[in-house]
């Protein structure tokens, strides 16, 4: 079973050079850690870096367990629903926090899980096509607004973090952009570079070789502070727009009733590992920036994030493809 562990080659040896032992009760058996998108994705690569850290430090064997569909629903709800041991955690992603507010759910994305930490996010920038005559973010709602509904936006799909952080933008500036949700991020940014879409928020690191290569225009980051992969790109704060907070984040989480000592066991090892600095170094070049904060931390994150999202969709009026 060790070989369904993916070796992230570059934080390996950090890793284990950080680690400590576990108590020999725990883990006794193999973890099994659920995500909700297919393999190869960012939630699978979070995974396996948690996975990683647990190998490196307790001789754990983790197998990482793809449940996609739902955006995220079908795994959530599998862990909400299994013994609260410790052997079963979910590697979660942004819609985590949206689908209660989209969709009937079968478990309560707060009450039927123990946070156990934030792992990671990566923030969004404002991409254009560069046939569109905009140069700044003001420029964009200018035109927008001179064009009421006949400009467009791209999306990774209804009720991703690139499809509500363009609503909440659409509401602070007063423009009318017609969406056009996708399967992904990846069709998405194809049809942005073909021109088909004028418009879509999409991961700075992802982006930016094409804004190299002249293929798309960068107006701003959506963040609280410049990223030092585009050190010259604006905030939307900076240019005018504050609060537009655009970011793909990753958490771990484990079954309601998880015990105490498991998940600071759990929170611990992994923040050791994974704020080394040749591991936040390492990562951040990637233009991912790793967190691992504390239970707390993850809960106060998701119950806020929910509430933000959760007044754009009734503003916005989404409904679930």
């Amino acid at each position: 079973m060790r070989s369904e562990i993916t070796v992230i080659t570059a934080l390996a040896a950090v890793l284990c050079a950080t680690g400590t032992h576990a108590q020999v009760d725990y883990p006794s058996k193999p973890i099994r850690i659920m995500i909700g998108t297919a393999a190869g994705g960012g939630s699978d690569l979070m995974a396996r870096l948690v996975g990683q850290r647990l190998t490196q430090v307790w001789n754990a064997v983790v197998v990482v367990e793809p449940r996609p569909g739902v955006g995220g629903n079908i795994a959530a709800e599998y862990v909400a629903k299994s013994p609260p041991d410790g052997y079963t955690l979910y590697v979660c992603y942004g819609t985590h926090t949206v689908n209660p507010n989209l969709y009937k759910l079968n478990y309560d994305a707060i009450r039927d899980f123990a946070a156990v930490t934030l792992i990671a996010r990566q923030y969004n920038a404002l991409v254009v096509h560069p046939s569109i005559p905009a140069r700044t973010v003001n420029e964009l709602v200018a035109l927008a607004k001179k064009n009421p509904g006949k400009m467009n936006y791209a999306s990774s799909g209804s009720g991703s973090p690139t499809h509500l952080g363009m609503e909440l933008f659409k509401i602070n500036a007063q423009i009318d952009l017609t969406h056009i949700p996708y399967k992904g991020a990846a069709p998405a940014r194809i049809d942005l570079l073909g021109g088909h879409v004028d418009v879509m928020f999409d991961v700075l690191r992802t982006a930016l070789p094409y804004r190299e290569a002249g293929r798309t225009r960068m107006l701003a980051v959506a963040s609280q502070q410049r990223s030092s992969l585009a050190p010259d790109l604006p905030t939307m704060a900076e240019a005018g727009w504050k609060g537009i907070e655009v970011l793909t984040w990753h958490a771990l989480l484990a079954p309601a009733g998880t015990p105490a000592a498991i998940v600071e066991r759990l929170q611990t090892e992994i923040q050791r590992g994974l704020l080394a600095p040749a591991s936040k170094e390492k990562m951040a070049a990637d233009g991912v920036e790793l967190v691992a904060g504390t239970p707390g931390e993850l809960d106060a994150f998701m119950k806020a994030d929910m509430t933000k999202w959760g007044g754009v969709i009734k503003t916005a009026k989404i409904r679930p493809d």
